[in-house]
C-alpha cells in the first residue's frame, strides 16, 4: 500500500487554518444548539407533596409559592408542584399502596413507621420536625360549659366531637393529650385511663381528619372538640365564631416531613433535598409561623404561653404510646362501646 501524504504549501496554509476554524465553530454551535433544544424539550422537574389536612393553607398560600420562586431563581429551572391533602394516616396508607409522593408531611412520626414497614422509605431514614402546635379545646363562644381542662370534657350532657384515630393523626394526638394530662396530674396510669374513658363517653361524632371535624363543628355539630391550636386559629381568621382553650397540661404535637425514598428519581432528588432543607430555613419557619404553626428555629414570640406542656417522649415515645394507648386500650376497650349519633342529628338547624 502506498503511503498517502497531505502536502500543504505555504501559500494554502491560511486557507487551511481558516477552514478548520470554521468547521470547529460550526460543530460547537451545532452541539450547543442541540443541548439547548434538549433542555427546552425536557419537561419541568415535578415535586409531589402529600400533606395532612391542616397544612393546606400554609402550603398552598405560603410555603410552596415561596419555594418555587426560590428554586427557579437559584437554578434557572422550571418547577411544577403537585399537592395531595388528606388525613395523615390515610395518606400513609395510600403511599404504601403506590401513591407517587416525593415528600410526605405527616401529623406525627408514627406514620413514618408505616412507610418503613411498607419499604417506601429506608429503615435509617430520619424525618425532620417542621413545626409544632399544642392540642387545644375548641368551644362555642362564651365557653358555655366552662371548660378549662381535659377533665372538664367528661362532664354530663356534653356532646363532644373527635377526629377518628383510625385515619387522623389529630385523633391520635388527642388521645395522648387526654391520657397524658391526667397522668401528669395524678401520676397514676389507671386514673389517666379512667379520664380517657370518661371523655370518650361523651364522644358522639368522629371526623376523618382534624379539618373535617372542625368543619362539622362550624356547621353546628357538638359542644366542643380537641384539635391543633394551629387549625383553631386559622378558623378564627376565617371568621368562625369559636373560643380556644389551652389546657394547663397539654401535649405539643410535632409535625414531620420525610422523603419517600422509593418514589424519588435521580432527576427529582436535588429538588426534593432542596425542599427539605428549605422547610428548616428561617424563611420557611417564618411562613409557617404566619399560619400559626409554632416554629422550631425561632422563639415563640406572638404565641400564647402554655403552663405545663409535655411531649410524646414523656409517654415513652410513639411506638410505646401508640401500642399501649391507641391499639391496646382505645381500640379494644373504648371503641367497641362508642355511642355515636348520625351526623345530621347533631347539626343544629334554624329552618
Amino acid at each position: 500500500m502506498k503511503n498517502i501524504r497531505l502536502y500543504i504549501n505555504r501559500e494554502n496554509w491560511p486557507q487551511f487554518v481558516s477552514g478548520v476554524l470554521i468547521t470547529l465553530i460550526v460543530v460547537v454551535i451545532f452541539y450547543y444548539g442541540q443541548q439547548a433544544n434538549a433542555a427546552q424539550e425536557q419537561p419541568p422537574v415535578k415535586l409531589i407533596v402529600y400533606a395532612f389536612s391542616t397544612q393546606e393553607e400554609a402550603l398552598s398560600q405560603g410555603i410552596l409559592p415561596a419555594f418555587e420562586k426560590f428554586w427557579e431563581a437559584d437554578t434557572g429551572k422550571e418547577l411544577e408542584i403537585e399537592t395531595v391533602i388528606g388525613p395523615s394516616a390515610t395518606l400513609a396508607g395510600q403511599i404504601n399502596l403506590g401513591a407517587p409522593a416525593d415528600v410526605a408531611i405527616f401529623s406525627n412520626a408514627h406514620h413514618l413507621t408505616w412507610l418503613k414497614m411498607g419499604r417506601k422509605v429506608k429503615l435509617d431514614t430520619q424525618p425532620i420536625v417542621i413545626g409544632m402546635t399544642p392540642m387545644v379545646i375548641v368551644t362555642r363562644p362564651g365557653n358555655p360549659y366552662d371548660i378549662l381542662s381535659y377533665a372538664d370534657l367528661a362532664q354530663a350532657d356534653l356532646c363532644l366531637l373527635h377526629a377518628d384515630p383510625h385515619s387522623s393523626g389529630a385523633g391520635e394526638w388527642a388521645i395522648l393529650a387526654e391520657y397524658g394530662s391526667a397522668l401528669r396530674d395524678t401520676g397514676s396510669p389507671s386514673e389517666a385511663k379512667a379520664q380517657l374513658q370518661a371523655i370518650w363517653n361523651n364522644v358522639r361524632l368522629l371526623g376523618t381528619s382534624a379539618r373535617a371535624t372542625l368543619v362539622l363543628f362550624e356547621l353546628g355539630a357538638g359542644d366542643a372538640l380537641i384539635t391543633y391550636e394551629q387549625d383553631a386559629r386559622l378558623a378564627q381568621e376565617r371568621g368562625v365564631p369559636i373560643e380556644i382553650v389551652i389546657p394547663p397540661q397539654t401535649i405539643i404535637a410535632q409535625h414531620i416531613a420525610v422523603t419517600v425514598d422509593d418514589n424519588v428519581t435521580l432527576r427529582e432528588r436535588p429538588v426534593v433535598q432542596a425542599f427539605m432543607d428549605y422547610l428548616l430555613s428561617e424563611s420557611a419557619q417564618r411562613v409557617l409561623g404566619r399560619f400559626h404553626l409554632r416554629p422550631i428555629n425561632l422563639t415563640y414570640k406572638g404565641f400564647p404561653p402554655i403552663s405545663n406542656p409535655f411531649t410524646v417522649e414523656d409517654l415513652g415515645g410513639w411506638s410505646h404510646a401508640y401500642s399501649e394507648l391507641v391499639e391496646e386500650y382505645w381500640q379494644t376497650e373504648i371503641e367497641p362501646g362508642l355511642d355515636l349519633i348520625p351526623t345530621p342529628m347533631l347539626i343544629n338547624s334554624e329552618d
